[in-house]
């Protein structure tokens, strides 16, 4: 694998042979980003929303994770933010209610009823969380989750960025379907680099084809060779990319602000990886 630059590396892989079953491209960016527990993947969306909206596309970022924290690091008040956890009448008018589940609903008005959008033109879809113990499990939010991807309309010009659940388990549940990119977001450690591997495994037997992998927190020369040792010689990416650790955005309120805003190298490097999106 070749390097380049002294924090960041970029490295073309041969891609692997697709599965039965491949999926038809749909039009516009549609993005899944994945990953362990921990290794920044939140972060990580709210700064591909900003630059991508840099680059004059008009975003829609969906937070998928029940942990909820993707409207903090886009910067929207939880005022402007209703779930569609919360919103109990859509459920049961697209999903159903009473033990009875239509798995093919039609999400057609989902971010007109459920969603938001600032003037700068980054829109944000919360699925949600359980909000108490014995709340119960997410069923018709799954379905909702599932079915969103493939009905909501993307036209050249506009991106749909979702931040998934930490793990593989979603994958499980068919949540990467409808996507034309997968990134899978690590850390230079074997458990990390393992899910994320993993994560492009069943991405490939969705027909996902462009497939990235963004190791995250690289804070010196030890932790890049490190990552690329744990990593071998893998084709399951067509792109590496190693992204410095940047302590200054433990004290950023507004991830988005920064693509507009003065240039570091952890901007510059997720940069780099809008440039490669927009040209695959």
């Amino acid at each position: 694998m070749r390097r380049r630059g002294k924090h960041l590396a970029s490295e073309r892989k041969k891609r692997i042979p697709q599965k039965s079953g491949k999926q038809q491209p749909l039009s516009g960016l549609r993005v899944i980003v994945t990953g362990k527990g921990g290794v920044g993947k939140t972060t990580f969306t709210a700064l591909l929303a900003g630059e991508l909206r840099e680059r004059g596309l008009s975003v829609l970022a969906i937070d998928a994770d029940p942990q909820e924290d993707l409207s903090y690091s886009l910067g929207f008040s939880q005022s402007e933010i209703t779930p569609v956890t919360k919103n109990r009448a859509y459920l049961e008018e697209k999903v159903g209610g009473r033990g009875i589940i239509n798995l093919n609903p039609d999400l057609s008005d989902i971010v007109t009823r459920c969603g938001t959008r600032r003037a700068d033109g980054i829109g944000l879809l919360v699925m949600g969380t359980v909000d108490s113990a014995g709340g119960g499990c997410l069923c018709p939010e799954n379905t909702i989750i599932r079915s969103i991807a493939r009905q909501v309309r993307v036209k050249d010009g506009e991106a749909i960025l979702m931040d998934t659940p930490a793990g593989l388990e979603h994958f499980g549940r068919g949540l990467g379907r409808g996507f034309s990119h997968l990134i899978a977001v690590s850390e230079p450690t074997a458990q990390a680099l393992r899910t994320a591997c993993r994560t492009a495994e069943l991405a490939g037997e969705l027909g996902i084809q462009n497939r990235f992998l963004a190791i995250n927190k690289i804070r010196n020369e030890e932790d890049f060779q490190i990552s690329r040792e744990i990593l071998g010689d893998t084709d399951l990416f067509a792109e590496v990319f190693h992204l410095p650790y940047d302590e200054g955005l433990t004290r950023q309120k507004e991830l988005t602000a920064l693509a507009a805003g003065e240039k570091r190298p952890l901007t510059e490097a997720i940069a780099g990886i809008a440039t490669l999106l927009l040209k695959k």
